[in-house]
């Protein structure tokens, strides 16, 4: 049926500044990647404690060192999401963001194979706001303050 890919405006959580990405929606990944270079752009990037080991993308292995909380400008609605970020060569130069089943379902974004598009419902992406949204910014802040606690103890 083939990919969909579509162009959306992106940003990361608390700028101004957006650029539009071309983003790949796969149902098959469970989490989003995003590549590092366009992670870098936007800001944002807080580093993992640890990396991160996938497979299936990248001949079959690798990792991410860090995360992003990006916004997905969805029907004029900025829908902030948890992004890892991949090396460059991951992720096929047609994208530069892989959307999977986890932003999907959490703002139920409906693949249309058929049509190459997704469609997207205003009442559905209110809804994920309201209801599936954690307070994303303030728990990665908190995290982001304890890791650099245990890199720089007083």
């Amino acid at each position: 049926m083939g990919d969909i890919i579509q162009r959306f405006q992106v940003r990361s959580s608390g700028r101004r500044t957006a650029r539009p990405l071309r983003l790949l929606f796969d149902t098959g990944s469970p989490v989003t990647l995003v590549k590092e270079s366009s992670a870098r752009t936007l800001g944002g990037l807080m580093e993992l404690p640890k990396p991160r080991a996938f497979g299936g993308l990248g001949n079959g292995q690798f990792q991410a060192t860090h995360l992003v909380e990006l916004e997905f400008r969805f029907l004029g609605i900025w829908c902030p999401h948890v992004c890892y970020v991949v090396p460059n060569d991951v992720l096929d130069s047609e994208y530069e963001a892989l959307v999977g089943h986890d932003l999907m379902q959490r703002y139920d974004v409906q693949p249309r194979p058929k049509r190459r598009r997704v469609s997207l419902h205003r009442g559905a992406l209110e809804m994920g706001l309201r209801v599936r949204s954690l307070p994303i910014h303030r728990t990665l802040g908190c995290l982001e303050r304890r890791w650099n606690r245990l890199d720089h103890p007083r």
